[in-house]
């Protein structure tokens, strides 16, 4: 079930004498919220609340010796909350820290030493010993912990208060599945678990989005959720912030549409763009009740085709135009924006996204690779993503286009970001940065922060000179002035290395330079995403 010897095998030197394991091995929470160390001003634009969840660690004492989860995926999820206050009359800054697991009747099932890898996971590696029969058996064995019970959930990809659909008051986590976990906004405890079939009845397979799109504009939610059959069937639905009513958009299936594993999507100012690239589940997606998880249930299938829908969103008429390109995976897309053909009718759909030639990066983030003293390969050339901006040309206002397009490659960016961010208020819109975590080969996981420039293809660093300082996700707080579009601050949690401490840090947008930071006494974990909420209601 995961188990490791008590004893382990002595402590390696951290790759490149850049250590980085106190970053994923981050038990320690906060409840109660305490006040931050400040180095430096953060401007007062960056007030309000930062969110960010994640796995925090992933060895746990049992009675036979240690637990320990393979991949970083399946990591024990803790959410942590920034809470940032500026005072005007002093012009100074408190910054308030809170934290808390997410699912302790997890853990404490795994410290009895009961089997907790029988419920379905993103990369668990199985037991070899297990024989033929116990793996049938596993097969007749809930896929998950139970919907009555909150904190046996360990979901934790993204993260946001007030979702519309959910709870308004709370903080919703979202993760590759059907599920929703719900917490207090304040105390941040689990206090609920929902299924998507609880937003619409057809809404009834497995799996779905971890990264909802949002509009940035009314602030509706869309997404999709995946149902195995015969063939896949992806039902794309959307939820009013407003009334919070959910209607499906469009369902999209038949012989030659395939179960995909798929992180995100795209959404322009009139359409969702749902690309389907080649990473395929196994035997209709049987493959995952016996396998126990997702990874072992897929394959890249290289001489395939990425399939891209194009749904109204607007209008009511489904999917109005299907293309197809070259094979390639992600995880992240980063924006979509449609600008008007000269005939006034149709509309170019341009889609920004961080891609790999394949599924690799997936396959080697287990911790034995990332962490600093691991006994893996460090997942660097094939781990390093390319941006590329596609085009869906001549996509109808009107009725719908026949046949299948190709769509084009206006541009690419490699060695670029991953986790990538822009200023939300280009959302939908033609964006010129994007943000993200960077891989220059220093760390064995990442190992700094990142401004691509669109138009120039080049690449600002924070920090020049590299430190044994690991980053998280950056998030986007714009400086509410509207004169550039990189007119606004980053906030990032970053692991101290040669600390053992982690602090967040305030960087500058337009200079990728620090302006301020606020230090912890311990370490946490850079988490997976986040978001920061200007005003809670």
């Amino acid at each position: 079930m995961g188990s490791i010897p008590a004893t382990s095998t002595p402590t390696r030197t951290p790759y490149k004498n850049w250590p980085n394991d106190a970053a994923f091995e981050a038990p320690t929470t906060s409840p109660t919220p305490t006040p931050l160390r400040i180095i430096g001003t953060f401007p007062p634009c960056v007030s309000g609340t930062l969110y960010r969840t994640g796995p925090a660690h992933y060895k746990v004492t049992t009675p036979s010796g240690t637990y320990a989860r393979h991949h970083w995926f399946d990591g024990f999820t803790m959410i942590h909350r920034f809470e940032i206050t500026h005072d005007n009359d002093s012009n100074s800054t408190r910054v308030l820290y809170t934290s808390r697991s997410q699912c302790d009747e997890l853990l404490q099932e795994a410290r009895k030493g009961k089997n907790i890898d029988t419920y379905v996971t993103f990369g668990q590696k199985r037991d070899p010993c297990m024989s033929y029969f116990e793996k049938v058996k596993c097969l007749f064995k809930p896929a998950d912990p139970g919907h009555d019970r909150p904190s046996m959930q360990n979901v934790g990809v993204t993260v946001r208060p007030n979702m519309p659909g959910f709870s308004k008051g709370k903080v919703t986590a979202l993760t590759d599945n059907d599920l929703a976990q719900v917490m207090d906004m304040d105390t941040l405890e689990p206090v609920g678990v929902t299924k998507q079939s609880g937003l619409h009845p057809d809404l009834k397979g497995p799996l779905s989005c971890a990264h909802a799109a949002y509009d940035p504009d009314t602030g509706d939610l869309y997404n999709f959720n995946l149902d195995f059959g015969r063939t896949g069937t992806y039902r794309v639905f959307t939820t009013s912030a407003a009334t919070g009513k959910t209607s499906i958009l469009a369902t999209i299936t038949g012989g030659k549409v395939k179960p995909a594993y798929i992180h995100s999507f795209f959404l322009s100012g009139d359409f969702v763009i749902l690309c389907v690239w080649p990473l395929y589940f196994q035997g209709h997606g049987t493959a995952i009740l016996w396998e126990r998880n997702i990874i072992d249930a897929l394959k890249f299938n290289r001489a395939a085709k990425c399939q891209w829908y194009v749904v109204d969103r607007r209008g009511g008429r489904g999917v109005v135009a299907t293309f197809d390109s070259p094979s390639f995976f992600a995880f992240h897309t980063i924006n979509a924006f449609q600008e008007k053909r000269e005939d006034g009718e149709n509309v170019d759909i341009f889609c920004d996204v961080a891609q790999f030639k394949d599924d690799y990066v997936m396959r080697n983030l287990y911790y034995e690779n990332v962490l600093s003293t691991g006994s893996g390969v460090a997942p660097h050339d094939g781990a390093r993503p390319t941006i590329v901006r596609y085009k869906l040309a001549n996509v109808p206002k009107t009725g719908r286009k026949k046949g299948v397009s190709p769509v084009e490659v206006i541009k690419s960016i490699e060695r670029a970001v991953e986790l990538p961010t822009m200023n939300p208020h280009y959302a939908t819109k033609k964006q010129r940065y994007v943000y993200g975590i960077v891989d220059r080969g220093y760390s064995s996981f990442v190992d700094g922060l990142g401004k691509v420039d669109m138009e120039s293809g080049s690449v600002t660093y924070w920090g020049m000179e590299p430190k044994p300082h690991t980053p998280g996700e950056a998030v986007f707080v714009p400086d509410g002035t509207s004169q550039s579009e990189d007119a606004g601050y980053l906030l990032s949690v970053v692991l101290d290395g040669e600390k053992g401490t982690s602090y967040l840090v305030c960087l500058d947008a337009r200079t990728m330079k620090e302006v301020a930071r606020a230090e912890l006494d311990r370490a946490i974990s850079p988490g997976l995403h986040g978001v920061h909420m200007k005003n809670r209601l």
